[in-house]
């Protein structure tokens, strides 16, 4: 029969006789078995010491293990939600869900070291892959294409902002430090030397053409560019001890008929002969400059012929 403990209220199973003493295993008290017990709810079970976990356990094996289909079905036809088939069922695609993960990261493993993966590498055979400067002077030369070169003497002017080549000049780099101390490249370079103006009624925002990338609207990486008549490239450089330089603008907002000016210096290599060259071909990337408004920077370049007259610092015998 089921009692209830006078001492504690737990409720216990009792199958002494009437009359008889037990002992509440909860509290340990003592009482007699009445001779009638009333009808009381579910037995529940003293928790012992240091079972917390494994009755927490074994409650849940046994719930998993008396599942009743019969159960469930009553559940849906009586219109109530059968939590039990939908925790089931939840577990189920859970588990797929990490085995299907823990495969694909076995996949990924086994092609990396296979070599499947590429790393993607941004190298110097990128820049400026969709406007070789080479390719432009022969374009022209062959009339494959109009290629139209200004005279350096002259200035060349898109959307209203307007770029000079002031000189060329062969020699050291100078510049300053972060110290504000003057130094020296050591070994001459190719230096130009621009001037910019904005000759419109908008704004411009530009960025130095002198140690910086573009990127063209086809992807293509650019650089300012230089190239002499026998197609010989002279890559752009740009010293990272330097915070200042003569000219060098790093970037600027361009009001209207606002001036400026900028500096390229270009690498060459140590037994370049300078007195060789007779003309020098410029390409300036176009996207140094956006004007306020735009969704993009402006594309296309502009190109200057430069004559061994404008070199500064070589002899022109």
């Amino acid at each position: 029969m089921h009692l209830k403990c006078p001492h504690c209220s737990t409720v216990l199973n009792v199958t002494s006789p009437a009359g008889t003493q037990v002992q509440c295993p909860t509290c340990q008290g003592v009482f007699v078995v009445p001779q009638a017990a009333p009808a009381v709810g579910p037995v529940i079970t003293p928790k012992q010491s240091g079972s917390r976990a494994n009755a927490k356990g074994k409650a849940k094996a046994a719930e998993s293990d008396n599942t009743d289909p019969d159960a469930e079905n009553a559940e849906a036809e009586k219109g109530e939600i059968p939590w039990k088939t939908i925790i089931k069922t939840g577990y189920i695609v859970f588990f797929s869900l990490l085995s299907a993960a823990g495969l694909f990261v076995v996949y990924l493993y086994v092609t990396a070291d296979r070599g499947d993966s590429e790393e993607v590498v941004v190298d110097e055979a990128d820049f400026n892959r969709g406007n070789q400067i080479q390719e432009r002077i022969t374009q022209a030369e062959t009339g494959e294409q109009y290629i139209k070169w200004i005279p350096a003497k002259n200035s060349a002017t898109m959307e209203g902002f307007r770029v000079k080549v002031n000189h060329v000049d062969w020699g050291e780099v100078r510049g300053r430090d972060e110290r504000g101390e003057i130094v020296t490249s050591g070994r001459p370079y190719i230096n130009v030397y621009l001037e910019l103006s904005n000759r419109s009624d908008k704004t411009f925002q530009f960025k130095s053409w002198y140690g910086n990338v573009f990127t063209s609207p086809s992807g293509a990486l650019r650089t300012a560019q230089i190239s002499d008549e026998e197609k010989r490239t002279y890559d752009p450089i740009m010293f990272d001890d330097l915070s200042d330089l003569k000219w060098w603008t790093p970037k600027k907002t361009f009001e209207p008929l606002e001036e400026g000016t900028d500096v390229i210096v270009f690498d060459v290599p140590e037994d370049f002969d300078p007195n060789a060259i007779e003309n020098l071909y410029l390409d300036l990337p176009g996207e140094a400059v956006t004007r306020d408004g735009a969704s993009q920077p402006m594309s296309g370049s502009y190109r200057f012929k430069i004559p061994k007259s404008m070199i500064q610092g070589i002899s022109n015998g």
